[in-house]
């Protein structure tokens, strides 16, 4: 605020700090009214602001997300047996009474990630394969080194990704999101390698 002061009156000692007294209050409400502005954007936003901007979009931050269940090669939704030397990487059992997946609230970065993507969906006219890229790069906040979609025929889509770049719950954050960008009645899966 100092600087807005008109130039002929920057060199008065006694106005100098008279005006200082007032302007060092303007300048702490100058950055509230900043940061809230700013917090209103999708880049700054953090908890309560990113939630109000979800409930914009039609996005809530807790989600179901999918999860990965030991099965056999080519069956949606598996991973593979666990060994000795390393037993977290395996899938669990699933049994008769478990559901399809977990609510899950996400953390602010996911969340965003997942806002930016819905947001970018909504704003297009059309899905197609680049629209597709782009929406998963958004949601891994990432582009993996392996990174392709393949279309099996019969209504059956495939994307292939590096095993190591993507974590379970990038994912399953991605089954997830299937919904804004597979259309009804295709079988998508994911495919590491």
């Amino acid at each position: 605020m100092e600087s807005l002061l008109l130039s002929q009156y920057s060199q008065s000692p006694n106005l100098h700090a008279y005006y200082m007294a007032f302007i060092s209050e303007f300048d702490f409400l100058f950055e509230s009214i900043q940061q809230v502005y700013e917090g209103r954007l999708l880049e700054n936003a953090v908890g309560e602001q990113l939630d109000i901007i979800g409930v914009i979009l039609g996005q809530s931050r807790s989600v179901i997300l999918p999860q990965f269940w030991f099965g056999f090669a080519g069956a949606l939704d598996v991973t593979k047996m666990a060994d000795e030397a390393t037993p977290a990487e395996g899938g669990m059992f699933k049994s008769e009474g478990v559901g399809a997946g977990a609510v899950t609230p996400l953390d602010d970065e996911t969340y965003r990630r997942l806002l930016k993507a819905k947001a970018s969906l909504l704003n297009s006219e059309t899905i197609d394969v680049n629209t597709t890229y782009h929406f998963v790069s958004v949601l891994l906040g990432m582009i993996p080194g392996t990174f392709k979609l393949t279309d099996l025929g019969s209504r059956k889509m495939e994307l292939t990704l590096a095993n190591s770049e993507v974590s379970d719950t990038n994912l399953s954050l991605i089954l997830y999101a299937t919904k804004y960008f597979v259309p009804a009645g295709v079988t998508f899966t994911i495919n590491q390698v």
